[in-house]
């Protein structure tokens, strides 16, 4: 049974008859869900379209044309960014050689925006969502606590369940394709030594690869971690032949039914390749 519902929106369509359909299923199975707008830069989409819903959420950092919807949106705002203590943002690199080569003016990230993926601070999320929809909806104020104390609970067992497993690793070099987890990386004690592309869209150049080549013989690490939506295989490539196998990812549970199952599958993928 999911935890919680994606309501997909086309936003050069707006609501269909089969959004109202589904959107009766979530709440005959009394699912809490988010609206989750695609096709925002479609030639032709209008986001007028989304202006009336209750509640509209977006982190707040890497969504350059987000802020304009947000501003037409009739419901309660809920920015992700801006519930996170300043202390717990990431916003600078951990890794030195992508500080040293990330033009931050041409970066829509004030912050980095994969906050999701430190079970810690998703509770901080769902804190404010449950007070958002008790706010719009106080006569099921009950419902939205329960869900709210469960998700607390599955997600603090989550973490310290993951977190002991990896403390016992001899082995926690972690190197990505996509710069994707330093909160993952911090909230598990991982140490985040590389990535492939050092920015979004920006080739690696043959030097930076032979520096990745040169930390994996070094550190001799077996495993490298990519996202299913973000590489290129050609680079991939360049890098099997120094004996690494990749593991590909799900950070973001395209191929999940919910948030606990997206994480169990993430660090337990994270936790083979390190053990091996």
């Amino acid at each position: 049974v999911a935890d919680l519902a994606l309501l997909i929106v086309a936003a050069d369509e707006g609501v269909k008859p089969q959004t109202l359909e589904s959107l009766d299923i979530i709440k005959k199975e009394n699912l809490k869900f988010i609206v989750v707008i695609t096709k925002i830069d479609t030639q032709g989409a209008d986001i007028n379209k989304v202006k009336d819903a209750d509640i509209f959420v977006y982190i707040g950092s890497g969504e350059p044309k987000v802020e304009r919807l947000a501003r037409i949106t009739k419901g309660q705002i809920v920015k992700i960014g801006s519930l996170i203590p300043e202390n717990l943002l990431i916003r600078t690199f951990e890794i030195e050689e992508h500080n040293q080569h990330f033009d931050i003016e041409h970066s829509n990230e004030a912050f980095h925006p994969a906050v999701w993926l430190d079970p810690r601070l998703a509770i901080i999320i769902a804190n404010s969502y449950y007070k958002t929809l008790v706010k719009l909806d106080p006569k099921n104020r009950d419902f939205y606590y329960k869900n709210y104390s469960k998700f607390v609970l599955k997600s603090v067992n989550l973490y310290i369940q993951w977190k002991d497993k990896f403390d016992k690793l001899n082995n926690k070099y972690f190197i990505s394709y996509h710069y994707l987890y330093p909160y993952l990386t911090k909230a598990f004690g991982l140490n985040y030594i590389a990535v492939i592309e050092l920015g979004h869209g920006r080739k690696p150049t043959i030097k930076h690869i032979l520096h990745i080549s040169e930390l994996i013989r070094k550190k001799k690490i077996k495993y490298i971690f990519a996202s299913l939506y973000f590489f290129n295989p050609k680079y991939l490539a360049l890098l099997k032949k120094e004996g690494v196998k990749i593991i590909y990812l799900d950070p973001m549970g395209v191929h999940s039914k919910n948030y606990f199952e997206t994480m169990n599958n993430l660090l337990e993928n994270i936790y083979k390749g390190l053990k091996k």
